[in-house]
């Protein structure tokens, strides 16, 4: 009796044994399956994104009709980025390369990493003057006033800030002096190889 218990019970395991595994096996073929779905549908998305592209840039003067509002609106969206980019580079106080695509900082004649020639940046428009503001009234000060002109109250001194120190000097144009950026491979100013640019 205990013999045929234990064949059953062997028999049973193998069996649930055999179960997990063919589950496991359906699993892996069923994620395999599911995986190489995905890649085709991203595939296929792929190949439309780069239709879609091609058409846009082989027709951008003519859409069809059908598509000129979707063309117009990219080309908005276009102006936009570039506005965005441009004013990034603004804040950086940079500029971007025309040759090799790196920042370069404005004001720089050549890009101390390729040696180009830099862009001539559009000049910005000039700052409305910052007069300082009466703080008892409100009213706009002449900058070196010590008495407010609308209320005739004395103003405040101002505390002085001293000048920042200035940075150490370690890289600087054999040519023209100029004092390079620390990765710099050119002068911005004049063009000339960095120091142990070979």
């Amino acid at each position: 009796m205990a013999i045929e218990f234990f064949d059953r019970l062997t028999a049973s395991v193998s069996k649930t044994a055999k179960q997990v595994s063919d589950n496991a096996k359906s699993l892996a073929d069923k994620n395999r399956v599911r995986k190489d779905i995905a890649a085709m549908e991203n595939e296929i998305r792929n190949r439309f994104r780069d239709i879609g592209e091609k058409y846009f840039t082989e027709t951008q003067g003519s859409p069809a009709p059908e598509y000129a509002e979707m063309f117009a609106a990219i080309n908005e969206l276009q102006a936009n980025l570039n506005a965005k980019q441009h004013e990034l580079e603004a804040l950086d106080g940079t500029m971007t390369c025309a040759e090799c695509g790196r920042p370069i900082l404005l004001g720089s004649k050549f890009c101390p990493n390729c040696g180009a020639t830099a862009p001539v940046p559009a000049a910005p428009p000039a700052p409305a003057p910052i007069h300082p503001i009466c703080p008892f009234c409100g009213q706009p000060l002449a900058p070196d006033a010590a008495f407010c002109a609308s209320c005739g109250n004395k103003l405040p001194e101002q505390p002085q800030t001293p000048p920042a120190p200035a940075a150490p000097v370690s890289n600087v144009c054999p040519n023209c002096g100029e004092v390079l950026a620390p990765d710099a491979l050119f002068c911005a100013v004049c063009g000339t190889k960095a120091p142990g640019v070979d």
